[in-house]
């Protein structure tokens, strides 16, 4: 996977107020390159009262027209998934696949087009991934919500904190008992935290996203001799 499922979970409360931007396709190309960890860190208490977190980081690589996200994974757990993928075990069909390791790369062209692929390195394919499946690799299908982190439409429809303050913005919105933050980059123009919890305490979402630096050559002119499938090949 990639493009975080739990993401596109925790974005799903600013996709009820977003409303279209209309130079969003335009825009793209104005938006500053990114390089980008971003931590992610959920926690709940059920009615057992057991509390259960997770935690996990992914890198994105923006650039205009391309999103490039791959979890960030430990030396030991990065060389399992590599000895399965050599083994010929990536089929999404098994019990044992796990895909939320393959990196998604997610282009847009002039048009508004979106192709959305899964790399498999190990395989030396690219994977393109029809909208039926999106879900599937963890795409939540919203090209704006990849690009900034944040559709930036949305935040016209959030209360804003005061003036913007060492270059970032914080807006806010209030949804039923819970609430939601973001606060946005404005020079960078990508959602830097995104924050949803709810009144009692018992559920937080927090997305956090921190520059690092720039790749010595783009992830994806790496591929550029991979050969090309669909997901249907992956499937038992």
């Amino acid at each position: 996977m990639t493009a975080s499922v739990t993401l596109k979970t925790l974005l799903a409360a600013t996709a009820l107020v977003a409303f279209p931007l209309a130079a969003s396709a335009a825009g793209d190309a104005e938006a500053p390159d990114q390089n980008l960890r971003i931590q992610h860190h959920m926690m709940s208490i059920g009615k057992d009262g057991v509390q259960r977190e997770s935690r996990y980081a992914d890198l994105m690589f923006r650039r205009a027209g391309s999103v490039w996200v791959e979890r960030e994974l430990p030396p030991a757990l990065r060389e399992d998934h590599d000895h399965e993928a050599r083994e010929g075990k990536v089929h999404i069909g098994h019990a044992h696949a796990d895909n939320t390791a393959a990196p998604l790369w997610v282009r847009r062209d002039a048009a508004g087009k979106v192709q959305v692929g899964m790399v498999l390195r190990e395989q030396r394919k690219l994977i393109d991934i029809d909208a039926a499946n999106y879900g599937n690799v963890g795409y939540s299908g919203s090209w704006a919500n990849s690009y900034w982190l944040v559709d930036p439409a949305s935040l016209a429809r959030m209360k804003d904190l005061g003036a913007a303050g060492k270059g970032v913005q914080r807006y806010e919105l209030k949804q039923g008992e819970g609430t939601l933050r973001i606060d946005w980059d404005t020079a960078g123009r990508y959602a830097r935290k995104i924050e949803q919890r709810n009144a009692r305490g018992t559920s937080v979402n927090v997305m956090t996203a921190s520059a690092i630096p720039a790749p010595k050559a783009l992830p994806w002119k790496a591929i550029e001799a991979y050969e090309r499938g669909d997901y249907s090949d992956l499937l038992d």
